[in-house]
């Protein structure tokens, strides 16, 4: 609108000033010529005067040249200092002239006026022309007869026109002034039409860009503008309308990112460029890449061949595809990958769906090779039990002492069977967290000295030395549940004792570091393999089984241990060189 205004502006004050500019310019032409002729008649009547005195000096004394010149002496007389009366002999040749540098021009039929009159004319003139000073003069020649009507001569007169000059002067200030005068008056009208043209459009105008630029709230209001009035209505219901469309996309909109952003499913879209569109964070963590990528192709954002040739594979056939692979980067992962073409009008559109099942297929491992283990842990005291039951059967019972032995081992196996059963259900019921806890401020040197009593027989029977020690100057108190703290600490003892050789040592140190007690339990024994370490809280695990058996172990107790600690909201490590011993390091809340 501000184009259009301008160009009108432009447009009038153009039309207005060419209409200006020709009545001044005919005015002042009009003028300069009725002055221009005034002046050159008065210069021509004055001539032919004076041409009268002096051919009149001529019928007096024809061979006179001199008393001519006298009288031409006289005339200058009655002219201005700026006029020059000159006579030229018929050769052209200056005999006098009042003006020093009309006398300096050697030949005077060069110039106009002279050149006529040598011709034949009665009289000439130079036109009004510029003399060396810049200012406008006009010359006017007549021939000089004697008595017998012979050319003795010529006389010229030269008037300077300063009236001229400065009338021209003041005409071309007229100019401008008039100029200047109109450009302000045209602009003043031009800017009042083009307002009363363009001000109702440019409101309506302003509206629509608003619209374009997302802001509804902007309505026309046309008051003194009826006659756009409805177009302005019309608008104002679009606005509404926009206005009522736009927050219901924006709300969409902030739903579906609220909602994308928080699945734990990584999703990817892919335009028909092969480009990265959009990324949630899910699929930003599970890739090990950023939103720096938007707008990069999708071969960027992993190094993964498998997910590659899935989406290679859905762009050129077209077709939906599902499919589970192994990615290394950033952390080893299986995902289940789902692509969907998605038509759009600028060709299709990929979404790809990341999910993460590497702790589902782990967790299925896991239940395989417990129910694997569990299996076989089961049935060897069940094998033991059933075979020595048929014993006892086929008449082995009727031997007092077979009988007993039998007996005892079948007591032994049963037992045996009892602590793996019941180790089953407990570690069922601390994963699911199903084990009531009862917290309370609890003093862990006490807890230490109780396990190290219960465990005391077996130690010396192996000859193990048990010791206790601790950095802090009091006793170190914690806010936990004290069954479940000796539940862990008789399990993490005994285990140094089991793996210990005879003659061996297990220590016990509590520390305190920032708000949590540490407790660390270190043996002597055989170590555990740098391989193992990492599997060592898992079902079933032992280091050396044949020992572990022998002692009574199921193999689930580290695994009891790992959970209860997690249920205590405490964190347990593990370091251990091979053949020199084992530390295990327990980390509890002190509140």
């Amino acid at each position: 609108m501000r184009k259009f205004t301008t160009q009108f502006m432009a447009l009038f004050i153009g039309l207005f000033l060419l209409l200006s500019m020709g009545v001044v310019f005919y005015t002042n032409q009009l003028v300069y010529q009725v002055t221009t002729q005034s002046m050159t008649e008065d210069v021509e009547r004055h001539t032919l005067y004076l041409s009268e005195i002096l051919e009149q000096q001529f019928l007096k004394d024809a061979s006179s040249v001199q008393t001519a010149v006298t009288h031409l002496e006289s005339f200058q007389l009655f002219l201005e200092d700026e006029d020059d009366i000159a006579f030229i002999n018929n050769d052209g040749k200056l005999i006098y002239s009042s003006n020093a540098y009309q006398a300096s021009v050697e030949n005077q039929a060069k110039t106009k006026e002279i050149r006529v009159v040598l011709e034949g004319k009665e009289s000439g003139n130079s036109g009004i022309v510029r003399n060396d000073t810049g200012r406008s003069e006009y010359r006017v020649a007549v021939p000089l007869y004697n008595e017998n009507r012979q050319q003795v001569g010529i006389l010229r007169l030269t008037h300077e026109l300063q009236d001229l000059d400065s009338l021209q002067d003041a005409l071309i200030k007229s100019v401008f002034v008039f100029s200047f005068v109109a450009i302000v008056m045209a602009g003043f009208i031009a800017y009042y039409l083009s307002n009363r043209i363009s001000k109702p459009l440019k409101g309506i105008s302003d509206v629509i860009e608003s619209i374009s630029d997302g802001d509804y709230t902007n309505h026309y209001i046309g008051i003194n503008y009826p006659e756009v009035a409805e177009l302005g209505n019309t608008v104002n219901q679009l606005a509404e309308n926009l206005e009522a469309k736009n927050r219901e996309i924006i709300q969409s909109n902030e739903r579906l990112t609220v909602l994308v952003n928080r699945l734990i499913i990584g999703v990817v879209l892919l335009n028909h460029k092969q480009q990265i569109q959009l990324m949630n964070p899910a699929a930003q963590e599970i890739l090990g890449i950023d939103d720096t990528l938007l707008g990069h192709s999708f071969l960027e954002m992993t190094k993964s061949y498998g997910l590659v040739q899935i989406i290679q594979k859905t762009f050129q056939k077209n077709k939906n595809r599902n499919d589970e692979i192994y990615v290394y980067h950033p952390q080893d992962r299986i995902l289940d990958v789902n692509t969907m073409i998605v038509p759009n009008v600028e060709g299709r559109q990929v979404i790809v769906l990341l999910y993460d099942i590497t702790q589902i297929r782990r967790l299925e491992k896991v239940r395989s090779d417990f129910v694997a283990n569990a299996s076989h842990e089961l049935r060897t005291p069940v094998t033991a039990l059933k075979g020595f039951s048929e014993v006892l059967l086929d008449g082995a019972m009727e031997n007092p002492a077979t009988l007993k032995q039998f007996l005892e081992i079948i007591y032994k196996e049963s037992k045996r069977l009892e602590i793996l059963v019941n180790d089953i259900l407990e570690l069922s019921r601390v994963e699911q967290k199903q084990v009531p806890l009862n917290v309370e401020t609890v003093n862990i040197m006490k807890i230490i000295a109780s396990c190290f009593q219960v465990i005391q027989p077996q130690a010396e029977a192996k000859q193990i030395k048990l010791r206790m020690y601790t950095s802090e100057s009091e006793d170190v108190w914690a806010l936990t549940d004290r069954s479940r703290l000796e539940q862990i600490l008789n399990n993490l003892i005994m285990n140094g004792v089991n793996y210990t050789d005879n003659g061996g040592k297990v220590s016990v140190m509590v520390e305190k570091i920032n708000d949590e007690a540490v407790i660390h339990v270190a043996d002597t024994g055989i170590g555990i393999p740098e391989e193992d370490l990492n599997r060592i809280f898992e079902r079933f695990y032992r280091v050396d089984k044949a020992r572990s058996r022998n002692s009574g172990g199921t193999g689930l107790g580290l695994s009891i241990v790992r959970y209860l600690v997690q249920n205590l909201n405490g964190r347990i490590e593990v370091k251990s060189h091979l053949g020199i011993g084992t530390t295990f390091t327990l980390y509890l809340p002190l509140n």
